[in-house]
């Protein structure tokens, strides 16, 4: 396993501590799991960056890749809302995750049947990762701050989902070729 791998796998295991820590719902614990969030966060820019700097990019490098990332957006996302149930919560989240489901479902089949991944990274889908990032990153450290960063989660977690729709969208369109 290459070190860009490496990478990789601990931002799926970055996980496990943000569940933990935002379970107690306190402001220390939510301000640790952020920055465990934040690292995995970097961690999906560090791990490309290193494996197109030794020239150890790889199919399951690409694999482990998409898998964290969804991982870590998903799981989160589904553990925070559990914490807040809030509607205003609940929608724009399950539009994200079927989003990330759909996406992954139609590349796989597209994969099965090309035997190519023809996706390419848009700047539509690297704004609506960097949108997620800063909801999530909200969602997490709003409890016990105040109003307004609640205020604040909710309409970028709004945005995400919009995003989330157009990039589905936009996916849809490109890959329409495939499904005739």
């Amino acid at each position: 396993m290459t070190f860009a791998n490496l990478i990789t796998c601990s931002r799926i295991f970055l996980i496990i501590p943000i569940i933990y820590l935002t379970s107690f719902e306190k402001v220390e614990y939510n301000f640790f799991a952020l920055i465990c969030f934040l690292l995995a966060g970097l961690t999906d820019y560090l791990d490309g960056y290193v494996a197109r700097k030794n020239n150890t990019q790889s199919p399951l490098g690409a694999l482990l890749d998409l898998l964290a990332d969804k991982l870590l957006v998903c799981l989160t996302l589904i553990w925070l809302i559990t914490l807040n149930s809030n509607l205003v919560f609940v929608i724009p989240v399950l539009i994200i995750i079927l989003r990330e489901l759909s996406i992954s479902s139609i590349r796989q089949y597209i994969v099965e049947s090309d035997g190519v991944n023809h996706l390419e990274v848009s700047l539509i889908g690297k704004s609506k990762t960097t949108i997620q990032f800063i909801a999530i990153s909200l969602i997490i450290i709003a409890p016990g701050i105040n109003s307004s960063v609640s205020t604040l989660a909710v309409i970028f977690i709004w945005i995400a989902s919009l995003i989330s729709i157009f990039s589905l969208y936009k996916y849809l369109v490109t890959w329409n070729k495939y499904f005739h």
